[in-house]
């Protein structure tokens, strides 16, 4: 299948969208079934993204997770398994696996990040979102072509007539249009300026002009006039050739002690740090507009004013482009929840916590607030009792477990022990409210009902990153330019008459490879002896500086493990990191910085992207027998048989349900 084209986003800094994958599996076995052949009961499934099967056994034992501890226990024919998670157990990779019941080969998704093979120009090979492209025309919203190959499960199901709810899925983004479903679209969505999710720091007093790059933000002038700052808010373009964005005035009036934000003539109190409620904000180009929403946090008010800016939402109640189908189903979760919510898929705001423009406690109140508004759109779902198939997914105890890994672990760069004293226990409270949000669920099926609640990976410690462009330099495999000490993002100085490999994203090394790369010098006939001498090396690579630990626990070659129609597009080997290391940031864009190793120096402490498989499990539960050892890309299987219906030949899993009811 070709790839889709929808309305939607443009660049970004690390993430976004997917699905498909590999060769033909045999047909999962048929459930007891009702009327039509199919099966009685509902079907509900929960996601949430990257609980690990450790964490969830120690908060299980220690009885801060009733819940979830009874299914455990196997109590009513209930049941719990490690999920076999993808190659790399990432989020695209494994989501697109569990929408599509195939993996990466077919899917055609390895990572954020892919290489742009160019036939002109300076740079042959260029880091590029491994997702999607993007096309702004002048005579509508953006238009984004995905990279996606096949159907998600719950698209099959809706237009074989089952009546099915999807919501906050990641990746599901463009929504897929369905005779009997509604879907909102989760991670993926990009924010009203077609990046993943950008925050914006208004402030009063510029920093120098070389530090005005906080990464996945932006920095931006308040001009003070008296007591009032004002703010010239970008939005987005809403024609290919304008030059300039659309942007909204925003006023800082001060009221008494404190702020109030003046736009549009309506004033919204500004408490000193604290969120506002959203605000609907409109972008202007003539006769033509668009509405976003956004949060302001006032960060100080004297003697300079500083205000942090969330993300600029698509609004449901008028979407720039597609968030949901049909196009009025946000708008009616708006409606459901009484008030407006962030449609930002990445919606919790890590880059602004990474670049410490927010502080702990903004990050985890702005995440209570965002897993409130889930929380009641789930509820709001069962109670309508309209659907036969629904799914939600919840991506809180990933974000926290990727801030807050630091204050479990003394020996991360970035522990710290006040910290830990207040905020230590970050991710054992988004677990507890993992088990609430359970047990609201278990109180509202019916005995008929199959429950299964999964994550699609496992997390680990991430202390230490490898240059791996380093590591391919000293090693032989790459070559900079004459002059060259230090090579730059984007493969800037690589000397490619002399290199035979490169790396890019998390974990990805590709061959320079003739007829493939523009110049290309690795020949078909010895790439594989290049690659296992790669594979061979890494495995060996020790850190002395933390008594000879083993950094790479697994390379996986991919002629090895990825097959399907889109396996030309795969990396030539994924490294599988062992516990506390990761590629380094600088090596996602292709840089290759001095030495081997880096301190993790950020709060972004914990990770899974580049781990290897085995050991990076996500979960398996239901309040049904389950089989032994299930993968997610079994979930798509499952739920089509569950119904009745055909199961494509193409998928590759079975059914994780162990015996029909």
């Amino acid at each position: 299948m070709s790839p889709r084209t929808a309305p939607v986003w443009s660049r970004s800094a690390w993430l976004l969208l997917v699905v498909l994958a590999v060769a033909c599996g045999p047909k999962a076995p048929r459930r007891d079934a009702g009327p039509e052949g199919r099966a009685a009961g509902r079907l509900v499934v929960l996601g949430f993204d990257g609980v690990d099967p450790r964490w969830l056994r120690r908060y299980a034992n220690e009885g801060k997770l009733p819940n979830l501890a009874r299914l455990m226990a196997g109590h009513d024919g209930a049941a719990f398994r490690e999920l076999q998670s993808t190659i790399p157990p990432q989020s695209p990779v494994a989501w697109a696996s569990f929408a599509t019941g195939t993996d990466p080969g077919e899917h055609g998704i390895y990572d954020f990040i892919r290489p742009s093979r160019r036939t002109e120009g300076a740079d042959p090979v260029v880091p590029t979102i491994g997702t999607t492209t993007f096309e702004q025309p002048d005579d509508g919203p953006p238009v984004t072509t995905t990279f996606r190959h096949g159907l998600p499960f719950w698209k099959t199901l809706a237009d074989e007539g089952v009546p099915t709810v999807a919501l906050n899925v990641p990746y599901s983004f463009p929504p897929d249009p369905m005779r009997a479903g509604r879907q909102l679209s989760g991670l993926g969505v990009p924010d009203l300026l077609g990046i993943n999710s950008m925050f914006t720091l208004a402030t009063s007093v510029l920093p120098p002009e070389g530090e005005r790059d906080p990464g996945g933000g932006r920095i931006v002038p308040i001009t003070l006039e008296g007591d009032v700052g004002v703010l010239r808010l970008e939005g987005p373009r809403l024609r290919a050739s304008s030059e300039a964005r659309t942007a909204v005035t925003l006023r800082f009036e001060k009221d008494g002690a404190g702020r109030v934000l003046v736009v549009d003539g309506a004033r919204v109190p500004l408490p000193m740090r604290a969120f506002s409620p959203f605000v609907r904000l409109t972008f202007r180009e003539g006769e033509r507009s668009v509405s976003g929403l956004a949060r302001f946090l006032l960060l100080e008010s004297e003697p300079g004013l500083r205000v942090f800016v969330t993300p600029i939402s698509v609004d449901p109640r008028a979407p720039w482009f597609p968030i949901s189908y049909p196009n009025t189903f946000a708008a009616d979760v708006e409606d459901a929840l009484e008030h407006p919510f962030k449609t930002v898929g990445w919606d919790h705001d890590t880059s602004a916590l990474t670049a410490e423009v927010i502080d702990d406690e903004h990050f985890l109140a702005d995440m209570d607030s965002i897993e409130t508004d889930r929380r009641a759109m789930l509820v709001s779902a069962l109670a309508r009792d309209d659907f036969r198939m629904l799914i939600w997914v919840s991506t809180a105890t990933d974000r926290v477990a990727h801030m807050f890994y630091r204050l479990i672990d003394p020996e991360h760069p970035r522990y710290d022990a006040a910290l830990a004293a207040r905020h230590g226990n970050a991710i054992e409270r988004e677990y507890v409210r993992m088990d609430e949000t359970v047990g609201l669920v278990l109180a509202r099926l019916r005995p008929e009902d199959t429950l299964l609640i999964l994550s699609d990976h496992g997390f680990h410690d991430y202390r230490r990153g490898l240059h791996v462009n380093r590591w391919l330099v000293e090693q032989g495999f790459m070559t900079l330019r004459e002059g060259a000490t230090l090579g730059r993002d984007f493969l800037k100085d690589v000397d490619w008459s002399k290199t035979q490999a490169y790396a890019l994203g998390t974990g990805q090394i590709y061959l320079n490879l003739e007829g493939r790369e523009r110049d290309g010098i690795v020949s078909a006939s010895e790439a594989r002896s290049v690659l296992e001498r790669i594979a061979e090396g890494l495995r060996s690579l020790r850190d002395a500086e933390r008594g000879d630990a083993v950094v790479v626990s697994r390379v996986y070659l991919g002629a090895d493990v990825y097959r399907g129609r889109q396996s030309a597009g795969a990396p030539d080997a994924q490294l599988g990191f062992a516990e506390n290391y990761r590629t380094s940031w600088e090596t996602g864009f292709g840089a290759a910085p001095a030495g081997l190793f880096a301190d993790n120096q950020r709060k972004w402490s914990g990770d899974h992207a580049a781990s290897a498989a085995e050991d990076t499990p996500g979960i398996l539960l239901s309040n049904r027998p389950l089989r032994e050892t299930p993968h997610i890309h079994d979930l798509a299987p499952t739920a089509v048989s569950f119904f009745g219906v055909s199961v494509p030949r193409h998928y590759v899993g079975r059914t994780v349900l162990r015996e029909p009811r």
